[in-house]
């Protein structure tokens, strides 16, 4: 049975459950993460899941090729936790996972330095631009409609999700750090 890993950062609504309940219903076995701090998010990023997923869905908002952080207060923080909004230098440093497809829903999140970052030794696909909430929702469920319903390889499922509209367009796909489609 194949696996997603749901991180769910932020505010983005009833995505993240919305993609697993569709992503259940073409037999995935799904798990979904709340982040509520920057550590959480850094354990996941380190390989310390419940589940060693093929997928990694990242649920969350982007602004200027950064990945938006809970915010806490000053006296909520541990010792040593990062209190910014993660750019390519915290995924850098945190990001040992490996072998995996990560989709980033968020705005910007495949800008290139940020993109890199996490293609390293993984696949990765993310909109370059602002995309509408709606297109990153449909354009995630299509491409898992083609891998699970037409068996095609993700690939050739992203180049089938990303050709809905202009919208779904924005997605890029990166693969060992080389921008492989855009």
């Amino acid at each position: 049975m194949r696996t997603v890993l749901i991180i769910d950062l932020n505010d983005t609504g009833s995505e993240a459950e919305a993609l697993r309940q569709v992503l259940e219903g073409f037999d995935y076995f799904v798990c979904v993460m709340h982040i509520g701090r920057p550590n959480d998010f850094i354990d996941i990023l380190e390989g310390n899941a419940p589940i060693d997923p093929d997928f990694v869905i990242i649920s969350c908002h982007g602004d200027n090729g950064k990945i938006h952080m809970p915010r806490l207060a000053d006296f909520v923080y541990s010792d040593n936790e990062p209190r910014n909004d993660f750019s390519s230098a915290e995924v850098e440093r945190y990001l040992k996972v490996s072998q995996k497809t990560i989709i980033n829903l968020g705005c910007t999140t495949g800008e290139e330095k940020l993109a890199k970052a996490f293609s390293k030794n993984n696949v990765y696909i993310a909109p370059r631009d602002y995309i509408e909430g709606t297109a990153a929702l449909f354009f995630t469920l299509r491409l898992f409609y083609e891998t699970a319903s037409k068996g095609r390889d993700v690939r050739s499922a992203y180049m089938i999700a990303r050709e809905t509209d202009d919208e779904t367009r924005r997605f890029c796909l990166f693969i060992n750090r080389e921008n492989s489609s855009c």
